[in-house]
């Protein structure tokens, strides 16, 4: 709203209440395109003086006063040059007010009685659709603001927060294509674009499901403030719209790494897309991370995945510690069965005997997983040197018809062993 005042100190300075002007394009009864003249009335020397006070009050900031004394100036027999240019000065002080009402009301009476100049009357058209736009009268504010891109010129459509206004006023309609297009025009003609513009243009785009153009404007955005997190993540989310998950992985372990990610979610996003690109090392340290910061919650499922990424890394201390983690907080023995075969082919024997011990009572097994921990356990029990306690998971193992004959081969290997030892 600043801009009205520079054009009341302009009239007095150099003269225009007291010229005859002709110009061409207005606003009121007449159509846009057609020419208008307007000859302005002299102006009493005392009318003068009291607007120069006014006007002086308005220059001090003093709002409240200089209102009042346009008030009783409206009161005093004006011609329609004076009481235009009284209404635009309360309409500028209503404003500086925050009084919207009124000072679409005095606008609106100003630019009615259509004998100011060019540059004061379509400025006041452009305040009055700024001021709707304010008091959320976007329809109306939109009308305002077409019918002074019709009057105005060219020079005067260079003005970029024109645009920005523009922009707002179909965001409101949900037009986002012309929204866009303002947008960009706004940002073309100013010389240092605000990042508020571009995120406004990355929202028409988003709006729009333009993600490769999102992607540019997003990286310009991370240019501006390369800390901001929903930046990264919106860069990320734009990637996996089209497809390219490398490029998500990176735009969120860039993020990761400036320590902006603060949810469990884009832990856990992140170090999906770690492993999918096969960078399992790197998904659990982000796991690890997490887990061990609390951003992760430490359910048994988040511990298992942890232990999965170390194992497809093949970290197997890592791993089988996270294994742990996770079967200590599950119901099931599932996990320590999956532990229990890690430990098997490391033929940590004591521990694979304790793993799947441990799993069989727990339970929530299949049956084959059932059979297979019998059998871990015997294999277990044998490489320890237990023949009578490995004899007796063989046979429970028999019981399950997918390792039954696996399990009667071991029982068979007993014996055998057992006929050498007597020999011995």
């Amino acid at each position: 709203m600043n801009r009205i005042y520079p054009f009341l100190v302009l009239m007095l300075t150099a003269g225009f209440l007291q010229t005859s002007v002709v110009v061409a394009q207005t606003v009121g009864n007449t159509p846009c395109g057609q020419e208008r003249e307007v000859e302005s009335q002299l102006m009493t020397p005392e009318m003068f003086e009291r607007l120069s006070d006014a006007f002086e009050l308005i220059g001090e900031e003093q709002y409240s006063e200089a209102y009042q004394d346009l008030l009783d100036l409206r009161d005093r027999r004006l011609n329609d040059t004076e009481k235009a240019t009284v209404e635009q000065a309360l309409g500028f002080s209503a404003a500086q007010m925050e009084r919207y009402d009124q000072a679409i009301s005095h606008m609106r009476e100003a630019i009615r009685l259509d004998v100011l100049p060019d540059n004061q009357h379509f400025e006041m058209i452009l305040q009055v659709a700024q001021l709707l736009h304010l008091v959320e009268q976007y329809d109306e504010a939109l009308l305002q603001l077409d019918y002074w891109f019709c009057v105005s010129t060219e020079d005067a459509q260079k003005f970029a927060e024109v645009w920005v206004l523009k922009a707002s006023l179909h965001i409101q309609q949900e037009d986002y294509p012309e929204a866009l297009t303002a947008i960009d025009q706004a940002i073309e003609i100013s010389e240092d674009p605000e990042e508020a513009w571009y995120r406004v243009k990355l929202g028409m785009h988003l709006e729009l499901k333009q993600y490769s153009p999102a992607v540019d404007v997003l990286k310009i955005l991370i240019q501006m403030d390369s800390n901001r997190k929903d930046y990264w993540m919106q860069l990320a989310g734009s990637y996996l719209e089209l497809n390219d998950n490398q490029e998500a992985m990176a735009a969120l372990r860039l993020a990761y790494r400036k320590n902006l990610l603060d949810r469990s979610s884009e832990f856990l996003q992140l170090a999906g897309l770690l492993q999918e690109q096969d960078s399992p090392r790197q998904a659990a340290e982000v796991m690890q991370d997490g887990l061990r910061r609390g951003i992760i919650e430490a359910t048994s499922r988040n511990w298992e995945m942890a232990a999965g990424a170390w194992f497809e890394a093949r970290e197997m201390d890592e791993s089988l510690a996270a294994y742990e983690r996770a079967g200590e907080l599950s119901d099931s023995g599932r996990i320590d069965f999956q532990r229990a075969s890690i430990l098997t082919n490391l033929e940590d024997w004591p521990n694979v005997i304790d793993s799947a011990s441990r799993a069989l009572e727990k339970g929530g097994l299949t049956d084959s997983q059932v059979g297979n921990a019998h059998l871990l356990v015997g294999m277990a029990q044998f490489n320890e040197g237990d023949l009578d306690a490995a004899e007796s998971a063989f046979q429970q193992a028999q019981n399950y018809d997918r390792v039954a004959d696996a399990a009667s081969e071991w029982i068979n290997h007993i014996g055998s062993t057992r006929q050498r030892i007597a020999r011995n």
